[in-house]
């Protein structure tokens, strides 16, 4: 009798045994698989090349190195490289690694240019039954670069991605992130950011043209902006949170924020909360924009790299592109002033206001609208004129109310102590406070 339930047991052991196998062969085959189906979308994109080259295939794991490089350049072109490890389960399988980009032979990016040797270290894993993802991503504890008078610094960054059937999530955080030039000083500090996409139902879009979309989150914990030469501006507890929502063509930006407290140098400013919205953004045109700025900035650094290797002076305008936002607009300013074609709106219902200074709450409605007839014309030249500024800013419009307004802004304002609400209007240029001229806005 206890022969026959030993020889049972291990007949079910080594059933399990087989099972167990066969669900890893299995696994490991889904994985392969799906890792050839990546290399291929790769390769099937214009201008891209994925190579991944398995240098040791076990059964419980295997690893090698992805290169994606782009074949519309010449040689030397900079080059994705990540070195990988997979080890095989039958519930999931575990993905880790190491990654960087190789901008020359034998130069990385990270490596060598802007940390002390350092690569960015992943972690992932992927359940077979839902196809859910998580991934960890942890760069170079301290990343730096300096260029063109400018400096900057980031610490203690990463990075997590989620795919479940809710959608896919980015998150982020870094402990301190600093920029430098002989303008500005900007630095920020515990930073914790986040954007959800939610999973695509192309029934409910097609059903209702209203649909939402992403939806962003950023806590910062400081924050402090200096012009040289001039006092500091610290904000702290700062709380941002946005969504999108798409409906046909136009797109809106829902927004509200919380400020714990700011600081002019030694003076407590006081605290803020604001709920507003972005209407009637053309869509299409913000696309584009985006996909013209991408092409923009694979150019920018195209010329870049090959200035470095051919060691010639960087043109001053390019070294000003630093430090001026017309200059880094001007390439795609057709598709950006695209972007406003249909009038955008900003919507502010409600921004609370409350400072020591005036010892009284305020809250502010109202909104703003700018004329997009013919925008598409403008130019960024134009803009550096003050006729030009003068020119765009009477395509505002918009009509604000200020409640609770405390008697010393109601003086300020050339109005009574005891006027408690102001009319705020801006119309063809000209800003006015209850109906009365206050001052031109060029």
């Amino acid at each position: 009798m206890k022969r026959k339930v030993a020889t049972s047991l291990m007949a079910l052991a080594v059933l399990a045994l087989v099972l167990w196998l066969g669900a890893l062969a299995w696994s490991r085959h889904e994985v392969q698989s799906r890792m050839a189906e990546q290399v291929a979308d790769i390769n099937a994109l214009s201008g891209v090349r994925a190579i991944n080259a398995v240098e040791d295939d076990g059964f419980f794991s295997s690893r090698g190195t992805l290169r994606v490089i782009t074949t519309d350049r010449e040689a030397n072109t900079p080059a994705a490289v990540i070195d990988w490890r997979v080890a095989y389960g039958v519930l999931s399988t575990r993905f880790s690694g190491r990654g960087d980009i190789e901008i020359r032979p034998g130069t990385a990016l990270l490596a060598d240019e802007l940390s002390d040797g350092d690569r960015v270290d992943f972690d992932a894993r992927i359940k077979h039954l839902s196809h859910d993802l998580t991934l960890n991503a942890i760069f170079p504890e301290s990343l730096h670069y300096q260029d063109q008078g400018m400096t900057f610094r980031l610490a203690g960054a990463r990075i997590s991605v989620v795919d479940d059937e809710q959608g896919l999530r980015l998150e982020g955080q870094w402990s301190a992130l600093e920029q430098e030039s002989p303008l500005r000083r900007v630095r920020l500090g515990e930073t914790h950011w986040s954007m959800r996409f939610p999973a695509h139902d192309d029934d409910a879009s097609a059903a209702d043209g209203d649909r939402p979309g992403r939806l962003d989150t950023v806590d910062i914990e400081s924050a402090r902006l200096q012009r040289q030469g001039g006092l500091p501006l610290t904000l702290s507890d700062l709380h941002i949170e946005g969504s999108t929502r798409h409906d046909q063509q136009e797109l809106s930006y829902l927004l509200t924020a919380q400020l714990g407290n700011a600081a002019f140098s030694e003076q407590q400013l006081g605290s803020a909360s604001l709920d507003a919205v972005i209407r009637r953004i053309n869509e299409q045109a913000a696309r584009a924009l985006l996909q013209t700025v991408g092409q923009d900035i694979e150019q920018r650094w195209q010329g870049r790299h090959e200035q470095a290797e051919s060691q010639a002076p960087v043109p001053a305008d390019d070294a000003a592109d630093v430090q001026d936002i017309g200059a880094l607009i001007a390439p795609w300013q057709e598709a950006f002033f695209a972007v406003l074609t249909d009038s955008p709106q900003l919507v502010v219902r409600n921004l609370q206001l409350e400072s020591p200074m005036l010892d009284q709450q305020m809250h502010l409605d109202g909104e703003l609208t700018l004329d997009g007839t013919n925008i598409t014309s403008t130019r960024i030249e134009r803009l550096r004129t003050s006729w030009g500024r003068a020119a765009f800013k009477r395509r505002l419009d918009g009509q604000f109310t200020l409640h609770n307004t405390p008697p010393l802004l109601a003086l300020i304002a050339g109005q009574a102590p005891d006027q408690g609400t102001l009319e705020l209007t801006i119309r063809k240029g000209v800003f006015l406070i209850n109906d009365e001229p206050w001052f031109l806005l060029n």
